[in-house]
């Protein structure tokens, strides 16, 4: 993708748009997702034309806010590397987990299911769920993590 769009700035007008020139965005605070990035010169939301005020009546968005991709992204990825725990499973779900997809990875008993759940806000690596076997104990893990992380606490 050459994360290049045409968007139509007025009109009948239409302009070739980096979307690494978007350096702003919608978004409610602490959630996951964007609501759009922000045309740098409309200051309107890329895909529908929004302005900030639009997309809170229009769209339902009432606490979003303006704020940069940056700062957005920032934000995510702290509530994404927040210190991995281990929570005891049953047999049963370890084992539904473990054959519902192609393991992404295994190791020393434990695997990371075979698709992402998201990817990292920052790195954009690929995060899956994690289970392990310990001592005939089953195990998952607090939040997805890539497979970095995983090697790190499967060791």
């Amino acid at each position: 993708m050459d994360n290049l769009t045409t968007i139509k700035i007025k009109q009948h007008e239409e302009a070739r748009l980096n979307l690494r020139d978007c350096e702003n965005c919608f978004a409610v605070p602490g959630s996951d997702s964007m609501i759009d990035v922000v045309h740098p010169t409309t200051g309107k939301t890329v895909i529908y034309g929004r302005t900030l005020e639009e997309v809170r009546q229009q769209l339902g968005y009432e606490k979003a806010e303006l704020m940069t991709v940056d700062g957005f992204c920032q934000a995510k990825a702290e509530r994404q590397d927040t210190p991995i725990t281990w929570t005891e499973t049953t047999k049963e779900k370890f084992y539904e987990m473990l054959e519902v997809l192609p393991p992404a990875t295994m190791k020393n008993g434990g695997f990371l299911v075979g698709e992402p759940w998201d990817h990292h806000a920052l790195t954009g690596r690929p995060r899956y769920a994690a289970y392990k076997e310990r001592e005939e104990k089953f195990f998952v893990a607090s939040r997805p993590m890539t497979r970095q992380e995983f090697e790190k606490e499967i060791a």
